[in-house]
């Protein structure tokens, strides 16, 4: 994947070729999306509905780590790929059916240790991280300038269909369908939708793009070496740490509210998800028409109202409110990423197009998943109203420092 693509490249393919790539890289990223959405929403909220304490659910969220430390691995992806395969296709598919394979082990070993059961999910997270990455720069190749507004909304909707079966559906399902029959249903999930990359790697969306081996070797010191892209990852960075914490957590605010875990599975992982395709739909002629800047002012100002819904929801033990503010603050946050995600994809057409498009995204997701779980710990000392009250005024100040970068040419 180590390529140079040619001026015009990008912008050569048509309508239908960049739609077909469109759902070809979707379609994992709804793979992709169970796998957060499961970590993120579904473990937690069922650990903590058994008893499990706060502080001890927080650290389940160290399971995300593999997919924010992914960049270290991602210049390999630049660099080398698999002979075996079509460049498009060489880290793609092995490490998506390594992930159906980890995940159809599982479904037989529920009883299996603590530790065993978490090494298994580290290994899963790896593989899809890797995954990722390489599907990334796929999109940062074939996604021509004009089209990178519906890419982000694209990805943003896979994510959101993908979070609503691994932190909807199975939370809603575990005690119905079982771990066995769900992770098994899980894992031939992860196949059904690598297909439309295997059908689309043979089609003309893959064809006729001039690509020329780069001498190049991709490291992270490339891309922090550059002043423009150090300033950018660190605000990015910053703004991670802010936006996701708030909206990881809600559920286990929700459960110290005494909402049922079942409702909190059928509602919140439900319309959360749902919430979000809605911003998926409409983000992208959003940021055609008023642009990057505008876009994310409006959704903090939802933010803004969302974290005010769950502190009253909380303090006045309205769990309507509070639900509300949690489907709310889930939507807001995803507009203001996939806006960023618009931008990632402008600042990684270079040279190392996987090792810039992981850093940007996977600094952040790193940094953000120590700062979820730091936050969590932080939360079991002082209380949610003043959590949420200082998450307000940060994403005030995190999201006006972007300005300057958002209007930056590529």
């Amino acid at each position: 994947m180590n390529v140079i693509m040619q001026p015009g490249d990008a912008g050569s393919s048509d309508d239908s070729g960049q739609l077909a790539v469109l759902l070809a890289i979707g379609a994992l990223y709804i793979g992709f999306g169970m796998t957060v959405g499961l970590i993120q929403g579904g473990l937690p909220t069922m650990m903590r509905a058994q008893g499990m304490s706060l502080g001890a659910v927080g650290w389940l969220y160290a399971l995300y780590l593999p997919l924010g430390v992914a960049f270290l691995w991602s210049p390999v992806i630049d660099r080398w790929h698999p002979p075996f395969l079509a460049s498009e296709l060489a880290w793609i598919v092995p490490m998506q059916l390594i992930s159906a394979l980890i995940v159809a082990a599982a479904a037989f070993m529920a009883d299996a240790a603590l530790s065993t059961m978490f090494l298994l999910g580290l290994l899963l997270a790896f593989a899809m991280a890797t995954m990722d990455i390489a599907l990334d720069a796929l999109a940062v190749e074939r996604i021509s300038a004009a089209w990178r507004s519906r890419a982000a909304a694209c990805k943003l909707g896979a994510l959101s269909i993908g979070a609503m079966i691994g932190g909807g559906a199975i939370v809603a399902l575990f005690h119905h369908l079982g771990w066995t029959i769900l992770f098994l249903c899980y894992a031939a999930g992860l196949l059904l939708l690598m297909i439309p990359m295997l059908f689309l790697s043979k089609a003309q969306a893959f064809h006729g793009v001039n690509r020329t081996r780069s001498n190049h070797r991709a490291s992270l010191q490339n891309l922090l070496r550059n002043h423009r892209q150090r300033r950018r990852l660190i605000l990015l960075t910053l703004t991670c740490c802010v936006i996701f914490p708030l909206a990881a957590l809600n559920r286990l605010m929700l459960i110290d509210l005494k909402v049922p875990m079942e409702l909190i599975g059928g509602i919140v992982g439900t319309l959360g998800p749902v919430s979000m395709l809605i911003t998926a739909w409409i983000s992208a002629p959003l940021m055609r028409h008023c642009g990057l800047p505008r876009t994310i002012r409006g959704f903090t100002g939802l933010g803004i109202l969302a974290l005010a819904a769950m502190t009253l929801g909380y303090t006045l033990v309205k769990p309507w409110l509070a639900i509300s503010g949690s489907v709310a603050i889930g939507a807001a946050v995803s507009g203001i990423f996939v806006a960023l995600s618009a931008s990632i994809l402008g600042w990684s057409r270079g040279e190392q197009p996987a090792t810039d498009y992981a850093t940007f995204y996977g600094v952040g997701r790193f940094a953000s998943t120590l700062a979820t779980v730091a936050v969590s710990q932080m939360v079991a000392v002082i209380n949610w109203p003043l959590f949420y009250g200082c998450g307000a005024l940060a994403l005030l100040l995190v999201v006006g420092s972007l300005r300057t970068s958002l209007e930056e040419k590529d």
